[in-house]
This record gives C-alpha cells, sequence and structure tokens, in this order.
C-alpha cells in the first residue's frame, strides 16, 4: 500500500517513518535510489509527510467518508501508537485532540464559495519517541484560468507539551508554516548540465509578504514534558494545501512546488 502510494507522489522512501494511524494491515517496501547531484534531506521528513497525508486524503475521498473523521477512526491509540513516557505520553490521542480541535476552529463544515476548499493534514513531527503533534487547515481559492492557487488563511493547533516561552513557541511554529507554503507553492529549481539553474534571490522564488496569508496558531494546554518545534510545522502545510485544492476544484496534486501550470493540467485531466 504505501509503497504504491509513495510513487504516485514523487516521494522515495529514503527516511520513511508511519504515522502513528491503526491500520490493521500494511505492507512496506524499502527502495534505495542513486543521484549524481547532492541531495540534503528535507526538515522534518516532509516529503515524506506530503506523500503520506496526502494520500490519506484520496482514501477518505475514494471510501465516501469524511477526511478528519476518517483520520479520527485511524488515530486509535493502540498497541505501539499508544505512547511512551516521557515524551510521548497519550500517542495517538494527542494527535486526534489536535486534529479534532484545528477542524472546529477552522469552521471545517462551513460553507464555501465556489472555487475555495478547506484541506486538512496532520502529523506529529518527525520522531516516534520525540513528536510534536500538529493539524493544519489550509483554505485556498484556486483560479481555474491561470491555476494560480492563494493561500487565504492558515489554521494549526499544537500539541508541544508544556510551553516554556509560548511568545517564542508562537514564533517558531509561525516563522515553520510560511516556510512550510514557501516551499509548496514558490519554491523549488532544476539542474541545468550539472550545474543549478538559479543561484541568487533574483530567481529563486520564496514566499513574498504580499503573498502571506492570515495563519491562527493555537496550542493545547498541557503539563507533559515539553518536546521540538523546530521543524514540524514546515511539513504540514503543503498536504493540507495540496488537499485543500482538492476540495475546491477537484484537482490532485502529486507533485511539489505546486506550480500553475501543474493545477490547469490536473483540471484538464479532471474534465
Amino acid at each position: 500500500m504505501f509503497c504504491s502510494m509513495l510513487s504516485r507522489f514523487g516521494v522515495p522512501t529514503i527516511g520513511m517513518r508511519l504515522e502513528p494511524i491503526g491500520f490493521a494491515h500494511y505492507k512496506m517496501i524499502w527502495q534505495t535510489g542513486h543521484s549524481d547531484q547532492v541531495i540534503c534531506a528535507l526538515v522534518g521528513a516532509g516529503w515524506t509527510n506530503w506523500a503520506v497525508e496526502s494520500f490519506m486524503d484520496e482514501a477518505a475521498h475514494a471510501v465516501g467518508v469524511d477526511p478528519v473523521a476518517f483520520r479520527l477512526r485511524l488515530l486509535n491509540g493502540v498497541g505501539r501508537n499508544s505512547g511512551s513516557a516521557p515524551n510521548a505520553v497519550g500517542g495517538a490521542h494527542r494527535q486526534a485532540a489536535v486534529l479534532a480541535r484545528v477542524a472546529e476552529e477552522a469552521g471545517w463544515h462551513s460553507p464555501m464559495t465556489n472555487d475555495t476548499g478547506l484541506g486538512v493534514a496532520t502529523t506529529f513531527g518527525q520522531e516516534r519517541d520525540m513528536p510534536t503533534w500538529l493539524a493544519c487547515v489550509a483554505r485556498v481559492r484556486v483560479d481555474r484560468t491561470s491555476g494560480r492557487v492563494t493561500v487565504e488563511k492558515l489554521t494549526l493547533v499544537i500539541d508541544a507539551g508544556t510551553l516554556i516561552q509560548p511568545d517564542s513557541a508562537t514564533a517558531q511554529v509561525e516563522g515553520a508554516a510560511l516556510w512550510g507554503l514557501s516551499m509548496a507553492l514558490h519554491e523549488g529549481s532544476e539542474f541545468l548540465e550539472g550545474q543549478p539553474k538559479d543561484t541568487n534571490l533574483d530567481t529563486y522564488t520564496l514566499l513574498r509578504m504580499g503573498d502571506v496569508p492570515e495563519v491562527e496558531i493555537e496550542f493545547l494546554a498541557s503539563t507533559e514534558t515539553p518536546v521540538g518545534l523546530g521543524e514540524a510545522a514546515t511539513t504540514v502545510v503543503a498536504p493540507a494545501i495540496g488537499n485543500a485544492i482538492f476540495a475546491a476544484s477537484g484537482a490532485r496534486l502529486r507533485h511539489l512546488p505546486i506550480r500553475p501550470e501543474a493545477v490547469r493540467q490536473a483540471l484538464t485531466h479532471r474534465a
């Protein structure tokens, strides 16, 4: 299941780890690859989370179940997903809690205008024994003519245990979420004859201030052990955006970054 899912979303299985979801049966194939270019890992296993959470959304729609409800059914905290002391007490139940809360906070069942949609994604960050549970809902608008995607709002709910410095924690999540948005829609380059095409910021496109959406962040109150916030929020934004694009337009995107031409092609393929 997961091996075919990863290949569909253009993701190598190097560095893969599973979300704490309660699949009764699954098959994993570990695959390695070779490249003549230097390859650096994305923070927080972001490519894997893009594949897993995009596929979870697709699976939910395939069986006709609401994407939030579909995930909540699987975050049952059974077996190795029940958590462990000191960092992961509560396990998947804490991930379910942030997912339920973000859906409520973002108005998950609110009516949307034409070509506007909500998408959800959730993750426990990077390490099973050092998790940061979080969930994100993205609200996007899709221009069907140009393929341009406008992110109108990001809502994130996080359980990072006890917060030592709440202002710093909020700032860390804000920056990470906006970086995740930048990588989802704006960044990306290519190599030409072995050399990077973009060598400066005049051609390498980053998220600009004018494209920054409204960002709402909430931390669940907790007295559990503090955990990390350095990378987790970066990884949850792209799949939330991709799933929101599907909700808004019916176009399913499988590669990052999400370019307007890819959206147009997906819309054409859907038609």
